[in-house]
């Protein structure tokens, strides 16, 4: 007999965040051979930033579970989006202050691959089961 699911599955929570950490050395490796050393560091601090605010939505949102906790797990989520954009407007900030040299371009770049690495995940998951 089969078990109903759960209203809140951590599961793909989980995978996706250990799928948006392993961009971060890919992206690394990319970077400092097709370019050089600061290319691939501020790459990756770009995609630090992407993954730290997605931990934290992930942490946020998914901390709650169960029907009666739907209040509380709409909550978080809306905890975890304000955490997550102003985690990301921070750390963007500390990075453009503090780091040097930079490259912009690839500060932007390793936070996009993170990012995109959240949209096509769940698709690429759904396409295998």
């Amino acid at each position: 007999m089969s078990q109903p699911s759960p209203l809140v599955d951590r599961r793909l929570a989980r995978q996706l965040s250990i799928a948006q950490f392993i961009v971060m050395p890919t992206v690394a490796v990319f970077a400092a051979l097709l370019f050089d050393l600061t290319t691939a560091k501020s790459a990756v601090l770009g995609a630090f930033v992407a993954w730290l605010g997605s931990i934290y939505f992930a942490w946020q949102a998914f901390r709650q579970s169960g029907a009666n906790a739907s209040k509380s797990i709409l909550g978080g989520f809306y905890r975890g989006m304000i955490g997550k954009f102003v985690i990301v407007v921070v750390g963007f900030s500390l990075v453009f202050a503090m780091v040097r040299p930079l490259s912009a371009g690839a500060v932007l770049i390793g936070f996009a691959l993170v990012q995109l690495m959240a949209w096509l995940y769940p698709l690429w998951i759904n396409r295998r089961i």
